[in-house]
């Protein structure tokens, strides 16, 4: 599947000016307000852009210049909204078939049984949405959204009304029937672990405009901007000044931090904006002079090897993961002093100083699975 949008749509007072070509499944990652569910609402024929192209695999679904608007019944695009939209009067098998109007009584049931032993809900036909949990009825609105054989699924923040734990079950059984079916996707998201998982491509948007486009290994392995690294994780964002280049190599200082990244052009003495993931700093208790952060707070999830918050002499406070390794020296109070390091090469600078975070959340994705940098 490709999918290759240039749009420009205006919502109230909320412009959306969305460009990306994406060649396979892909993931519009962003925070509340960023104009990913109205990007995903264009694709579906639910918004009508006032100028701008999409096409799907090369078929043209909207073109404002040359008067196409496919209607959304003929887009062949399966939708799982974020809050399901399930009919409450139906059963679940009724939710399922309802995409599969015009076939005989006997090719709807075989198909309505075959998504449901795809999805594991074969024991659910006879229920309502309202005997089903959270859970369920996600996989309720996925098989009705797959009943129809879709050329590709739209997904709107589909495990974000979920519990934690439900949410990492079903996200690793979505991945599963991704290669099973093979059905292409389009994903909304804000969480930064869903798009790495579950897309080849992520699209990242921030009020209405695309910060960044590419694959998942492009966007997630290099920010463009403090913005982008926010988003795909980068808890500790500092402001920093570049002291020393050598070669392709910058030393930045930062908040009491040596921290060694790829120059990109910098002039020693330059502003510049330094992110860190949470792996990409290494923290050992120490005292006296050795140290030089103290514990922010008793997180237990240092006693699991699992980050915790160490604010710096200076000031800031990191987001930093101790690893397995910490086990050994975390017992019922962690340590209170520590020597926060950042390790060889984990550092990102950007020039400038930097920007506001736009009210994210910069512990998001601390501990998501995409490799550290």
């Amino acid at each position: 599947m490709s999918v290759s949008v240039d749009i420009r749509a205006q919502v109230g007072g909320f412009s959306l000016e969305a460009a990306f070509d994406a060649p396979g499944s892909v993931a519009l990652l962003g925070a509340s307000g960023a104009g990913k569910t109205l990007a995903l609402r264009a694709l579906a024929g639910l918004l009508h852009p006032h100028a701008g192209r999409i096409a799907l695999d090369g078929q043209v679904l909207f073109d404002a210049a040359a008067g196409v608007d496919v209607p959304t019944r003929a887009r062949r695009l399966g939708y799982v909204f974020q809050d399901y939209a399930l009919f409450p009067h139906l059963s679940v098998e009724a939710n399922i078939a309802y995409g599969l109007r015009g076939r005989s009584p006997q090719a709807t049931r075989a198909r309505v049984g075959e998504v449901a032993g795809l999805l594991g809900i074969g024991e659910l036909l006879a229920r309502r949405p309202a005997q089903l949990s959270g859970g369920q009825r996600q996989r309720v609105a996925l098989g009705r959204a797959l009943a129809p054989e879709p050329d590709a699924l739209l997904l709107d923040e589909p495990f974000a009304a979920l519990d934690a734990p439900v949410r990492a079950e079903l996200v690793a059984g979505f991945r599963t029937l991704q290669e099973r079916t093979g059905v292409p996707t389009v994903l909304v998201t804000h969480d930064a672990a869903e798009a790495y998982l579950l897309a080849r491509d992520v699209v990242v948007l921030d009020a209405g405009e695309v910060l960044q486009a590419g694959t998942r290994e492009q966007v997630f392995g290099a920010p463009a901007s403090p913005v982008v690294a926010r988003l795909v994780g980068v808890s500790n964002v500092l402001s920093g000044t570049l002291t020393r280049v050598d070669g392709t190599e910058a030393l930045v200082e930062a908040a009491g931090l040596g921290v060694r990244a790829p120059a990109a052009g910098l002039a020693p003495g330059a502003p510049v904006t330094v992110g860190l993931r949470p792996g990409g700093l290494d923290a050992r208790p120490a005292e006296g002079a050795q140290a030089n952060a103290t514990l922010a707070a008793d997180l237990r999830a240092g006693l699991r090897g699992g980050p915790v918050a160490l604010r710096l002499d200076a000031g800031p406070v990191l987001t930093v993961d101790l690893g397995p390794g910490s086990l050994p020296w975390t017992g019922p109070a962690l340590p209170a002093r520590w020597r926060v390091q950042a390790r060889p090469g984990a550092g990102m600078v950007w020039p400038g100083s930097p920007a506001p975070s736009h009210g994210l959340d910069a512990s998001k994705g601390a501990s998501t699975p995409y490799p550290e940098r």
